[in-house]
C-alpha cells in the first residue's frame, strides 16, 4: 500500500469528546481495508483531543487543528479538502464503524453497472446498551422517488418515521462531495439539508447496502446535536429550502419536524395554532398528516410523561415491524 494514495479517507469532526472520539478512530483504522486514512478535524482550540489522539500510533491517523470553532458542516468539508482517497467515509466522534463497513460499500461500488456517486448502508441504533438496539432504516427510497417524501412522508400513522441511513454510514466520492459540500454555518439539521441538495444534482448516483454497517450511540442520557433541533430552527430552515420539497413533503415537515417538536416543548395553544395554519397554507393535506396532527398535538405530549422517547421509539419500530412481517 502507498500511503499517500488512499482509497478511502475517513472525516471525523471533533470537539471536546476525546474518549468518544479515540474509539470511533480505533473503529477506522481497524478496518478490514488498509488502504485508507483516517481525517480528524478538531474545530477550535480542544488539547485535551489533541493529546489523547496522541496516544495512537498510526501512520494513517492525521490531525486538522483549526484555530477557531467553524462548526460541523465546514469541518467535513475541510477534511473532504485535505483527503487524498477517491472516496470519502463519514463518521461522527460518537459513532463507530463495524470492521467490514468500508469493505462491504466498496464491494457494492465495484458490482454497479452504472457509477457512483455515494454508497450507504443501513446502522445500528443503540442505546444504553447491546440490548437496546434497532436496525435502521427499514426502508430506502425508492427509484425515482422525491427524496423529500421519503424522509418526512414515510412516516406510519402512530408517527415512526422511516428515516434515511444515518450520517456515519455515508461513502461519497471526493470530487462529488467538493462539488455539493455541507451548507457553512448550519447548527441543526445537516444530513437532511445535505440530503435535498446533493438528491437534486444531475450526477447523484446512490447504492443501498442492507446490511448494518455503522453502529450509531443513541443513549438519550448524551446529547446529540440531532436531539437539540428546536421547531423554529426547523421552521425557517424548511421556509428558506420550500424550493426543494415536493408540495405534500413540506406538510408532512412542518407537522412532524415543527408541530410535533413544538407540541413536546410545551409550546402555548395561540402559538401552535398558528403554526397549524401554515400546513395548508404551505403543504398538501391528507388524512395521515390530520392524524399525525391529533397525535403529536393530543396524545403524544401526555405519553411522554410516562414514556421515554427511546421507549416509544422502540414501541414504534416493533409494531411497524410486525405489521410488516404481517403484509
Amino acid at each position: 500500500m502507498n500511503p499517500q494514495t488512499p482509497v478511502v479517507s475517513a472525516v471525523i469532526p471533533t470537539r471536546n469528546r476525546p474518549e468518544l472520539l479515540c474509539r470511533a478512530v480505533r473503529s477506522v483504522l481497524s478496518q478490514t481495508i488498509r488502504d485508507i486514512e483516517c481525517i480528524v478535524v478538531i474545530d477550535g482550540p480542544d488539547m485535551a483531543t489533541v493529546n489523547a489522539l496522541r496516544e495512537i500510533a498510526d501512520a494513517r491517523l492525521s490531525v486538522m487543528e483549526l484555530p477557531e470553532n467553524v462548526g460541523g458542516c465546514e469541518a467535513r468539508n475541510l477534511g473532504a479538502r485535505a483527503a487524498k482517497g477517491e472516496w470519502v467515509a463519514l463518521l461522527d466522534d460518537d459513532d463507530e464503524w463495524l470492521p467490514y463497513r468500508l469493505e462491504k460499500q466498496l464491494a457494492a461500488v465495484a458490482s454497479s453497472a452504472e457509477a457512483v456517486t455515494m454508497v450507504v448502508s443501513r446502522f445500528l441504533d443503540r442505546g444504553a446498551s447491546e440490548k437496546d438496539q434497532l436496525i435502521r432504516p427499514h426502508v430506502f427510497p425508492a427509484k425515482g422517488q422525491a427524496i423529500s417524501e421519503f424522509l418526512w412522508c414515510e412516516v406510519s400513522p402512530l408517527g415512526g418515521i422511516a428515516g434515511f441511513a444515518q450520517t456515519s454510514t455515508w461513502l461519497l466520492r471526493r470530487d462529488f462531495f467538493l462539488e455539493v459540500p455541507f451548507t457553512r454555518g448550519l447548527k441543526m439539521l445537516q444530513d437532511l439539508d445535505w440530503l435535498l441538495h446533493g438528491y437534486h444534482h444531475p450526477r447523484m448516483r446512490v447504492l443501498f447496502v442492507d446490511e448494518p454497517l455503522t453502529i450509531f450511540h443513541n443513549d438519550h442520557a448524551r446529547g446529540r446535536v440531532a436531539k437539540r433541533t428546536d421547531w423554529q430552527h426547523s421552521f425557517h430552515w424548511a421556509m428558506g429550502n420550500r424550493h426543494l420539497f415536493t408540495r405534500k413533503a413540506f406538510g408532512f415537515f412542518l407537522v412532524v419536524d415543527c408541530i410535533n417538536r413544538a407540541a413536546q416543548q410545551g409550546v402555548a395553544w395561540p402559538e401552535l395554532k398558528d403554526l397549524l395554519k401554515e400546513v395548508p397554507r404551505y403543504g398538501k393535506i391528507t388524512p395521515k398528516l390530520v392524524g399525525l396532527c391529533f397525535l403529536y398535538v393530543f396524545v403524544y405530549p401526555w405519553i411522554g410523561k410516562v414514556l421515554s422517547p427511546r421507549k416509544r421509539a422502540t414501541m414504534l419500530y416493533n409494531v411497524r415491524s410486525l405489521a410488516r412481517r404481517a403484509g
